[in-house]
C-alpha cells in the first residue's frame, strides 16, 4: 500500500474561496428552491449567468428508484425552472451514455427516443430528465448544451476518485477475496481449496469477454465538458462524452485480476454460469456485483462526431485504458480504502450461505 497522501478536493476549495473566486451554497436539487430561503434564492436567479447541472442519484439499486426520481427528474425540473426565474440563464446538462438503454446499435448525439428498454431506474430516469429538459429549454427558448458521458473512473494522473462504483465494486470484490485468502492460508485453514494451490481464487464470472465497457477518466470528462462549453458551435446540442477505443471487458477482467493479484478470473456466458456449481467466492462475487450484470455483455456503439470535431486541435483526447491506469485507479481505492478513508478496512468471514462484514451485518448469497 502506498504512503502518499492523496489530492483532496477540500484543500482547492479552501484556495478558491480564500481568493474569492468561488461561493459554495448549500442546497437541495430535488426541493423547491433547492430549499434555499426566498432571498437567496431569487438573488442567485438574478445574477448567475450559466448553469452546470451534475447532481445526479447514480446508484443502480432499483430499491432507491424514489430516489433517482426525486434528484434525476424532478431535480431536472426545478434546474430548468430556475434557468427562466430573473434572467435567462445558458444551461448545460450532464446526462448519461446509457439513456440509450438496451439498444446495442450505433447510438447517434441526435437521437433520444427510440422506444428502448432500459437496464434499470437510473437509465430510466436520467432519460425522463434528458427528455425533460429537451422540450422545456426548446419552449422557453433557454439556450443549452447536453453532454452524455460514459463511465466515469479516476483521474488519470493521479488515480483520485470519489465515487467507488462501476469498476471499483468488482476491484473492492476482487481485492477482498484476495485478502481473506491471504488471512486465511495464514492461519492454516486452506479448506476451500481441495489441494489445489491455485482453485482458491479462481474464478467464473458472467460476461462476455469479447463485449466493450465505455471507461473515460473524471478529468478527460470534465476537460472535455467545459472545453465544448465553451464553444458556440455547442449550442442546442448533444454530445456523446465517450471513450472511440474502449476495452473489452476480457481485456478489463485480465488487467483487474492482475492488479488485484487474483490467480484467474473468466468470464462465461450466463447460461454456463447458472447451469453450474458455483464455489463460495463465486457467490460472493455475484452477489456483490449483481446490480452491474447487464453491463457485462456488452453495450452499444456511442458515435461521438460531434464531440471530436468540436475538441480537433484542442490536444484533449481520450487516453487508451491500459493496465497501469487500471492499476492507478485500484491502489487510490485501497490507498483510500475504498472511500472509506480514516476507517479500518473491513474483514469478511463467511460460512456456505452467508458472508459477513466487520460491522457484523449479514447478507444472504444464495441465489
Amino acid at each position: 500500500m502506498s504512503g502518499r497522501n492523496p489530492p483532496t478536493k477540500e484543500s482547492a476549495l479552501h484556495l478558491l474561496r480564500k481568493q474569492n473566486h468561488l461561493e459554495i451554497i448549500e442546497g437541495d436539487v430535488s426541493k423547491n428552491n433547492f430549499e434555499l430561503d426566498m432571498m437567496n434564492y431569487l438573488r442567485l436567479a438574478e445574477t448567475v449567468d450559466e448553469v452546470f447541472h451534475c447532481a445526479a442519484a447514480t446508484k443502480f439499486d432499483d430499491d432507491i428508484s424514489d430516489v433517482h426520481t426525486r434528484t434525476n427528474v424532478f431535480g431536472a425540473e426545478l434546474i430548468a425552472l430556475f434557468c427562466i426565474t430573473g434572467k435567462l440563464k445558458r444551461l448545460h446538462y450532464i446526462s448519461t451514455a446509457y439513456v440509450a438503454g438496451r439498444r446495442r446499435e450505433t447510438i447517434l448525439e441526435n437521437e433520444l427516443e427510440k422506444k428502448q428498454l432500459f437496464n434499470n431506474n437510473y437509465e430510466r430516469s436520467k432519460y425522463i430528465a434528458e427528455r425533460t429538459i429537451s422540450m422545456f429549454a426548446r419552449h422557453y427558448q433557454i439556450p443549452y448544451t447536453i453532454y452524455r458521458p460514459s463511465i466515469i473512473t479516476g483521474d488519470a494522473t493521479t488515480g483520485y476518485t470519489k465515487n467507488y462504483d462501476n469498476i471499483y465494486v468488482f476491484g473492492k470484490g476482487l481485492s477482498h477475496l484476495k485478502n481473506y485468502e491471504m488471512r486465511d492460508r495464514r492461519k492454516g485453514n486452506d479448506r476451500t481449496n481441495s489441494g489445489n494451490e491455485n482453485h482458491f481464487l479462481s474464478l467464473k464470472v458472467p460476461g462476455d469477454k469479447y463485449g466493450t465497457v465505455n471507461l473515460i477518466p473524471v478529468d478527460y470528462a470534465a476537460r472535455s465538458i467545459v472545453t465544448i462549453s465553451r464553444n458556440e458551435e455547442s449550442l442546442n446540442k448533444t454530445f456523446h462524452i465517450v471513450n472511440p477505443s474502449p476495452p473489452t471487458l476480457g481485456e478489463l477482467a485480465e488487467w483487474m485480476r492482475i492488479a488485484t493479484g487474483v490467480h484467474h478470473v473468466k468470464l462465461i456466458p450466463m447460461h454456463e454460469f447458472q447451469a453450474q456449481q458455483h464455489t463460495l467466492q463465486e457467490k460472493l462475487l455475484f452477489h456483490w456485483t449483481k446490480a452491474f450484470q447487464p453491463y457485462m455483455f456488452g453495450e452499444p456503439s456511442f458515435d461521438s462526431t460531434g464531440t471530436r470535431n468540436l475538441l480537433r486541435g484542442t490536444g484533449i483526447e481520450c487516453p487508451l485504458i491500459t493496465q497501469e491506469l487500471v492499476n492507478r485507479f485500484l491502489q487510490y481505492a485501497i490507498d483510500t480504502n475504498w472511500g472509506n478513508q480514516g476507517q479500518t478496512a473491513a474483514n469478511i468471514h463467511f460460512d456456505d450461505r452467508n458472508v459477513i462484514n466487520s460491522d457484523n451485518t449479514l447478507h444472504s448469497i444464495n441465489q
